[in-house]
């Protein structure tokens, strides 16, 4: 009598244990979609995968728990004991699912602009998909081990396949880890532009698992495979929340006095709709040791591609200016030098 009192007391209080866990978990759901919860959670990425990691795998043991327990008042046993085993399996899914997010969260923090600005706080398509596919893989053999359903045949099919497929697919696997470097590595992302150093430039349009695809100017499409990419130097102009400061070389008379003509280049910039002002341009003097002086004009436009109807309005403004003051731009002068050879005769 008293262990069925017991047994009844044990089964009611795991009922209410697993009905409380199903409902913290409702509630956090629910809770985190206001705003002032989304704004925290967003400054504070690790706390929400802390808490994701808690309380998914709870709720999964939760909701398992009740089901179970409906089928064992059915009287379905076999039911009863598949539900067990799916529960425990996705437990294990959704452990393996939180620390694939943690270890996503160390990898992308370990950028120092993530650190300080906090804009991204996921990895890209391809590095998330190796990641948690690779940590579920894991979760499932781990539930295979702990279930003692893991035969040694499998693991050696499994090497010997994997032997083979990696020798079939060398290139292509080079693809694939280079894209999971660069994924996690993070030198450029989607709407960066590239410079590469044999003059090809493009727009990253799309990075996924084997290649990165970049858009000329002329709206064709450039296809670089991971591997590629990976072993040559490129130039990441970046994209349109990136300040470009590109400098340009005037050549003036050196009859002109260096200090009026910064001056003169340097408000010919500061009439440009295009040149920001903050930073401010600036002009100096790059070399006087030959005629015309060489001047730098430095200046800051709003992304790259905006340098470049920019630069046309900078060109035109300096034209202007100078022309204004009775200067203009010099081109190279090259001094000859000659002397007469006389000849003899006799």
């Amino acid at each position: 009598m008293e262990d069925s009192v017991a047994s009844s007391f044990s089964a009611q209080a795991g009922v209410l244990l697993a009905a409380t866990l199903l409902a913290v978990f409702v509630v956090w759901r629910l809770v985190r979609l206001s705003k002032p919860v989304q704004a925290f959670l967003k400054r504070y990425p690790w706390g929400s995968a802390l808490i994701d990691l808690v309380l998914f795998p709870a709720a999964v043991f939760g909701a398992g728990r009740l089901l179970g327990g409906l089928l064992g008042l059915m009287d379905l046993p076999a039911w009863q004991e598949g539900v067990r085993e799916i529960t425990e399996l996705l437990i294990i899914l959704s452990i393996s699912s939180g620390i694939a997010r943690l270890i996503e969260l160390w990898l992308v923090f370990q950028n120092p602009e993530q650190r300080s600005e906090r804009r991204d706080t996921k990895l890209s398509q391809l590095g998330r998909t190796v990641l948690f596919g690779l940590c579920l893989f894991v979760g499932f053999l781990v539930y295979l081990y702990s279930n003692d359903r893991v035969p040694t045949e499998l693991f050696l099919s499994a090497g010997a396949l994997a032997a083979v497929v990696a020798f079939a697919m060398q290139q292509t696997l080079g693809d694939l880890f280079s894209g999971i470097a660069l994924s996690i590595e993070k030198p450029f992302k989607i709407g960066d532009w590239l410079r590469f150093s044999d003059g090809m430039e493009g727009e990253v349009t799309d990075i996924n698992w084997r290649a990165t695809r970049l858009r000329g100017w002329d709206n064709t499409t450039y296809v670089v495979p991971n591997g590629q990419l990976s072993q040559q130097s490129f130039t990441n102009l970046h994209g349109p929340e990136h300040l470009f400061a590109p400098w340009y070389l005037v050549k003036v008379s050196g009859d002109a006095d260096p200090h009026d003509v910064k001056a003169l280049l340097e408000r010919a910039a500061s009439h440009c709709d295009t040149v920001l002002q903050d930073p401010a341009p600036v002009a100096r003097l790059m070399d006087g040791t030959s005629n015309p002086y060489t001047y730098m004009v430095w200046v800051h436009f709003s992304n790259y591609p905006a340098m470049f109807a920019g630069r046309e309005q900078l060109y035109g403004e300096i034209h202007r200016t100078l022309k204004g003051e009775g200067l203009q731009i010099s081109a190279e002068i090259h001094e000859i030098r000659h002397r007469a050879v006389g000849t003899e005769t006799g």
